[in-house]
């Protein structure tokens, strides 16, 4: 909603792609003052739909506001895909809950669902938004097709994300008493759309219970909600590495939920879920989806489906959780959406991507068919194909970095080259017991320097490599690999600067660079242009920005530029033991890069 257009069309096309039929999306983000200050969250790149005026909240409706969200519509009705919009956020990311309570200067966080300005303040928000005219369709939002249902918030809970703590007083009857008047009032707005809660669907069976998501403590349940004359659906999520669950109880929330929905006579609706462990989300997914199906649920929405940005990379999974389409994963969950809306039908099996990491000259062994998945049978991993472009299976392939050859029970030991470090890659198919041919999967290796060897971070030699121009500049150039100038193999990177600025990439895995003490990389000035010479790396889970200092390299000059680890950056080396993303700095010219590594 607060990105480009190019990347809302390019989510929905990789949605309509996927045969996916709804998508959840925020309608929400608010913020302080006009100018993003007194904000719990700020202006997402420049755009909210919320601000205070001095008195209450204002709406923005203009381009950078609620005409974001018009488009957002547009994108998904020319798509042919329905949307679900949660219309606040339990959490501080993009306003939500405790912006209201910070604009009404109180206290704690429920105090959003009990103070009457506050409940008022939101009552106008559905109003306004319900009764807006899409500037695009012309279509008012209450009578747009295109929206298959409300949300009244993300997650209601009693706490929120630590901004305002939670008052004693707030139980399961303040969220529900809130949550009835407010879908009593949307209804009286829009008769036209359902109406969901939005909420986790814990369970309030006692407060001694036993685990937290059952025992009331959050001031949600999911029975009382879901059984409110306003709300037409059962909806709930599932985090088990949140929630300090497993997949097995997971299983048994399906189960619950569904079961649940039925006896009240409502659909249910998973309406976000995920699975951090990409070696396993495979499996876990399919497993989960048919208990899904298995128990009557209606419909599933996974959490977090995201595309291309306009520089062409794709949008960072920032949270651990992005499944992007088309990918294996991506083609487990629509064959699942599939079986819901038309049955079920015999597919063929889905093999998903492998990885292993290993040393340079230590060979390292993979189990591809562990993370695939078949339906009515089973993979046979003696059927490994590991070259799918060649007629017949092949057992061995030797690849750029090395050899895979598979073995007993469908193991897969790749054995690097000498003297070879970087990611080595094959492809892969596998069959069923029914001989159904898989997709081709990837299997990739990443073969690290042994301990006190250098690390080769980037040599161009296969292409950009990932590399960009940080997505937050305008103007900053453009990227091609070129044969004129490389120090370490047969190209290196030409940065065309017009503006300047920083180039870099997400590394395709977490580098770890504590041991060593300094950063290089060889340089070809412009004849005519000199350039700044500075790294930066992006570490931890919040991707920290850490820079080194600047330098200088003057026109029409070769150099190897250094950067000292221990001396020259802003982090230390226990952020450098995580680090996620580098960046470097060229000034405006055509400037040659090679060979950057950490020694």
């Amino acid at each position: 909603m607060y990105k480009s257009r190019l990347m809302v069309d390019d989510v929905f096309a990789d949605a309509k792609a996927a045969g996916f039929t709804v998508l959840r999306h925020w309608g929400f983000l608010d913020i302080g003052t006009s100018g993003g200050t007194d904000s719990v969250h700020g202006p997402a790149d420049g755009v909210w739909f919320q601000h205070w005026d001095g008195e209450k909240p204002a709406f923005n409706d203009g381009p950078d506001g609620l005409q974001r969200l018009d488009h957002v519509l547009y994108a998904a009705r020319r798509a042919g895909i329905r949307v679900i919009i949660p219309l606040t956020n339990n959490w501080r990311d993009f306003g939500g809950m405790d912006q209201y309570v910070r604009w009404r200067g109180a206290e704690h966080h429920d105090d959003f669902y009990t103070d009457p300005v506050i409940r008022g303040w939101y009552r106008d928000w559905v109003t306004h938004l319900l009764n807006r005219v899409n500037t695009l369709t012309g279509v008012a939002y209450k009578d747009d097709p295109t929206i298959m249902a409300w949300e009244l918030a993300n997650e209601p809970r009693c706490k929120g994300s630590g901004v305002y703590p939670q008052s004693p007083r707030c139980s399961t009857h303040t969220v529900t008493r809130w949550a009835d008047e407010m879908s009593r009032h949307l209804k009286s707005v829009d008769r036209r759309h359902l109406v969901g809660v939005g909420d986790e669907g814990f369970f309030c069976d006692g407060p001694d219970a036993g685990h937290w998501t059952v025992n009331c403590g959050e001031g949600v349940d999911s029975i009382a909600l879901s059984r409110l004359p306003a709300v037409d659906v059962l909806g709930y999520h599932l985090y088990p590495d949140h929630w300090g669950t497993d997949a097995d109880w997971s299983v048994r929330w399906i189960e619950r939920h569904n079961r649940e929905a039925k006896r009240i006579g409502k659909p249910a609706l998973l309406g976000e879920f995920g699975w951090h462990d990409k070696t396993t989300r495979n499996p876990v997914y399919q497993r989960w989806t048919d208990t899904f199906i298995r128990t009557g649920g209606t419909g599933f929405l996974y959490w977090i489906l995201s595309g291309g940005q306009d520089d062409g990379t794709l949008y960072p999974d920032y949270d651990g959780y992005t499944v992007y389409c088309p990918s294996p994963v991506c083609t487990t969950l629509a064959n699942a959406g599939e079986t819901i809306r038309r049955g079920f039908r015999p597919r063929p099996p889905v093999a998903d991507h492998d990885t292993a990491v290993t040393t340079a000259g230590t060979p390292v062994t993979l189990t591809p068919t562990s993370n695939d998945i078949a339906y009515a049978g089973k993979v046979r991993p003696s059927t490994i194909d590991l070259d799918p472009t060649v007629r017949g299976q092949q057992r061995s392939l030797t690849v750029t970095g090395g050899r895979f050859a598979l073995g007993v029970g469908g193991l897969v030991v790749f054995t690097p080259a000498d003297g070879f470090q970087g990611r080595a890659v094959a492809s892969y198919t596998v069959r069923d017991t029914a001989g159904r041919l898989s997709n081709a999967a990837e299997l990739t290796v990443t073969v690290k320097p042994v301990p006190g060897d250098p690390i080769q971070l980037a040599s161009w030699e296969t292409g950009l490599e990932g590399w960009a121009p940080g997505d937050w500049q305008t103007d900053a150039g453009t990227l091609a690999r070129t044969d004129d100038f490389a120090t370490d193999g047969a190209y290196g990177l030409r940065v065309t600067a017009t503006g300047g600025g920083w180039f870099g990439v997400t590394l395709p895995e977490p580098v770890d660079l504590s041991a060593k003490s300094v950063l290089r990389y060889d340089l070809r000035t412009s004849p005519s242009a000199g350039t700044g010479a500075s790294i930066a790396v992006q570490t931890g889970a919040g991707w920290a920005w850490c820079q080194s200092e600047f330098g200088w390299v003057s026109q029409g000059r070769t150099a190897t530029v250094e950067i000292e680890l221990g001396t020259q950056m802003s982090c230390d080396a226990a952020a450098l033991a995580d680090v996620r993303a580098i960046l470097i700095w060229v000034s405006p010219g055509v400037h040659d890069l090679d060979h950057l590594r950490a020694e």
